[in-house]
């Protein structure tokens, strides 16, 4: 992500408000694309005639989450696996293998997934009278999500976020159409086929946005090389599908504690902790376009020039590197930390007069605004520990995120006055696992020049 930040950056060093306005509206599509689509697509879904029915409404918004939970969850770790490929594909000036990389990577995404979203959907749909459709699209859903995710990274890449827009906009707009055509008849399922084919436009679009800006090139055993780079940063796929887990798993255990479902159906949200989830998850945002245009450019340049110290300069001269490494990462982490938090509380005022319009709980949602903000600040330090690679104390701060939040959130949940202690379970375990992971950062700082020397001549330290 470093490389779209620097674009980014150079937009708003030109200190115009066109170019800030454009940075800003370009990070928030970069870092939030497909969740903004799919808020984006459920909100106009919502709208439809067909899903005013409230039993049809909970199946096809039920279906929705579920497969974008399952989506997030199973692909992690091969995602996590394929972008340091592209990563290094880019680096090394390869683009046209990254692009080739990705549409075999994407062919075999929606191959694989196929068959797994079908057994999901039979395991969790039941014996609804419209199974037979309901099931496939739920599965083309699924398929169709997973495709997302590599092909939203790799198109990043090209720098023409007009294009992206477009293809977010077209799927929407499909969606939309196609579900007015197919709701009256087929009613939930429908609905479901429609947002799958949506989804599905899009990622043909970003594919062919990204085949025509990077070109192509043969990508000689790429299968063998994910095979690879799975077996050397197994710390790394671990880190993302464990956070990715994690994200999900105090709504998974909620909703089966007090859980509704369309009937017919083992598709279990919980509508008011989903909907505080989803706002307070877009407070995100700006923090988020922040640290890729700011905060992650500035660790890049600091870090490299540190690296780039090591082999060249006298010992005093690295040791002041490394001190203003640690000082600007501190600096960046406070700045961003502070911005954080003035939009969380800005939101947390504002919650109560929006609250009657948009059926939120707010005091789940002011404890989901205090947990996303360290969230971010985890989300940033693991960001940090994989430039530093030092992916075994990421993928250890990540899975103490998710074991605290299984752990609480089930306490919470087995308890009577369970409504009480939704939000809480989410807030500790943010606040632990940003606080390791903190310190595993900072101690990889002071120690990575040690641990650079270290793997010149033990590859896998740290990995």
């Amino acid at each position: 992500m470093a490389g779209i930040g620097f674009e980014l950056r150079k937009l708003v060093e030109t200190r115009t408000l066109h170019a800030f306005l454009g940075a800003a509206f370009s990070g928030t599509l970069v870092v939030a694309g497909p969740w903004l689509i799919s808020a984006a697509s459920l909100a106009a879904a919502q709208r439809l005639p067909v899903l005013s029915e409230p039993e049809t409404a909970l199946a096809f918004t039920g279906a929705m989450v579920w497969a974008l939970a399952l989506s997030i969850c199973v692909s992690a770790a091969p995602l996590y696996i394929f972008v340091r490929l592209s990563a290094d594909l880019v680096y090394e000036d390869k683009r046209g293998e990254a692009s080739t990389l990705l549409l075999k990577y994407a062919g075999a995404t929606v191959l694989a997934s196929l068959p797994l979203g079908f057994g999901a959907a039979l395991a969790l749909v039941g014996n609804r009278p419209d199974s037979r459709l309901f099931v496939p699209s739920f599965a083309l859903l699924f398929a169709a999500v997973n495709a997302l995710w590599a092909t939203m990274v790799t198109a990043a890449l090209i720098r023409k976020y007009g294009r992206i827009l477009v293809a977010y906009a077209a799927g929407m707009a499909l969606m939309y159409f196609l579900a007015r055509a197919l709701g009256p008849a087929l009613g939930a399922s429908g609905s479901l086929l429609a947002l799958a084919a949506g989804y599905a436009l899009t990622v043909l679009l970003l594919l062919l946005a990204t085949i025509e800006a990077l070109g192509t090139a043969p990508c000689a055993h790429a299968f063998r090389r994910l095979g690879s780079y799975a077996r050397k940063y197994r710390n790394l796929a671990l880190a993302g599908a464990s956070y990715a887990i994690a994200t999900w798993i105090d709504k998974a255990a909620i909703a089966a504690f007090r859980g509704v479902a369309a009937p017919g159906t083992r598709l279990y949200v919980n509508p008011g902790y989903d909907t505080a989830y989803y706002y307070a998850n877009l407070a995100l945002i700006p923090g988020l376009v922040l640290f890729t245009i700011a905060t992650e450019t500035d660790f890049n340049l600091d870090l490299k020039r540190f690296i780039a110290y090591l082999g060249h300069r006298r010992q005093p001269e690295i040791e002041a590197a490394k001190s203003h490494l640690i000082r600007n990462s501190a600096a960046s982490l406070r700045r961003q930390t502070a911005f954080q938090g003035a939009v969380a509380i800005a939101l947390a005022l504002v919650a109560p007069l929006a609250a009657p319009t948009l059926g939120l709980p707010v005091a789940i949602f002011d404890f989901l605004l205090a947990g996303g903000f360290f969230q971010l600040i985890l989300l940033t330090a693991l960001n940090m520990l994989f430039y530093l690679e030092l992916y075994r104390e990421a993928a250890l701060s990540a899975l103490i995120f998710g074991a605290l939040n299984l752990a609480l959130s089930v306490a919470a949940g087995a308890m009577s006055d369970a409504v009480a202690l939704q939000g809480p379970p989410f807030l500790i375990a943010c606040v632990v696992s940003s606080a390791l992971a903190l310190y595993f950062t900072f101690r990889g700082l002071r120690r990575f020049d040690r641990i650079i020397f270290l793997r010149a001549t033990w590859e896998d330290y740290g990995r």
